[in-house]
């Protein structure tokens, strides 16, 4: 699938964005059915690109100096289908002390500190690598 190799291409160039994603992941929660290549493709998947996209937003908002957007960056609810992803992702960059200060007591709002921008990215490009490819087989 072209959009596919489009966004692996993205990745390889370090120009993947959030809104790269977000688009995806709508393109494919309208019309994956009957798509060439993706007849193995699940709503799981589609979820995980939304929750991907979530999180480079998340390094993309602290590149413009924005820490803390609950606006756009800090609520889920618009943006993730399904928050025990977003919850997984997050545990999972905390273990990797990509990310500290996790906080969750807001409703609808996932607050966490990147704790080195750079990595986190790489880190988060290579998940999405990774499933682009297992979609593409």
């Amino acid at each position: 699938m072209d959009d596919i190799t489009r966004l692996i291409n993205r990745i390889d160039n370090n120009i993947l964005t959030s809104s790269d994603l977000s688009l995806f992941a709508e393109l494919l929660k309208k019309s994956h059915v009957g798509m060439p290549g993706l007849e193995k493709l699940s709503k799981d998947d589609v979820q995980w690109f939304q929750t991907y996209a979530f999180t480079l937003k998340k390094v993309e908002l602290l590149k413009e100096g924005e820490l803390y957007d609950i606006g756009s960056g800090g609520d889920w609810r618009q943006a993730v289908d399904d928050f025990s992803k977003l919850r997984f992702l997050v545990d999972e960059l905390e273990e990797r002390e990509l990310v500290d200060e996790v906080a969750w007591y807001i409703e609808g709002i996932a607050l966490y500190n990147i704790t080195n921008p750079e990595n986190y990215k790489r880190y988060m490009y290579a998940k999405i690598r990774n499933h682009l490819e297992k979609i593409k087989k």
